[in-house]
């Protein structure tokens, strides 16, 4: 792979960790006013829990722990760190996604957050861009051009011998 093609996607991965990290701190101040005002919370009126103090306080925590693994997965190049992220927005989708569904069965479609074609397809657009950047980053971190380099060997000769981006054997 290309050194500029791998810089690419990694600039990729760093405009959506700090777009997610942005939000991640406007949500974490809102959340705080949130707990402030804990009795004013209309919970017999809505049925979206997500937006309840307790659950936004864990999904909070889990867009914390998401954000810090993909920042930890794009400078050590793990791929096994990009998982939390990715499942942390899938599961946000799927709520999304439930929550619109029953609005829409109860007859409260215009308090949807999916209310148009437009904004369905944005979200969708926005969606596949996030994971294919996961899985094309993914890629970048197993290609055979990141994982080997050309270090001195003991003897003189040039050998090819694998780099951990933690760990560095000689």
């Amino acid at each position: 792979m290309e050194p500029k093609f791998g810089r690419y996607i990694k600039f990729n991965g760093c405009l959506i960790l700090l777009i997610v990290g942005f939000r991640v701190i406007v949500n974490a101040q809102q959340w705080v006013i949130q707990l402030q005002n804990w009795h004013e919370y209309p919970f017999p009126e809505d049925l979206e829990m997500r937006n309840h103090p307790v659950v936004d306080g864990v999904f909070q925590i889990m867009w914390i722990i998401a954000v810090t693994s993909f920042y930890q997965a794009l400078w050590l190049e793990v791929g096994l760190l990009l998982y939390p992220i990715g499942f942390v927005l899938g599961l946000e989708a799927i709520i999304i996604c439930a929550g619109d569904v029953i609005k829409r069965w109860n007859g409260d479609a215009e308090y949807c957050f999916l209310h148009s074609g437009q904004v369905g397809v944005l979200y969708f657009a926005a969606l596949a861009y996030f994971y294919y950047t996961l899985y094309i980053l993914k890629k970048l971190f197993r290609s055979e051009d990141r994982k080997f380099t050309t270090l001195p060997a003991p003897s003189g000769l040039a050998q090819r011998q694998p780099i951990s981006p933690l760990v560095r054997v000689h």
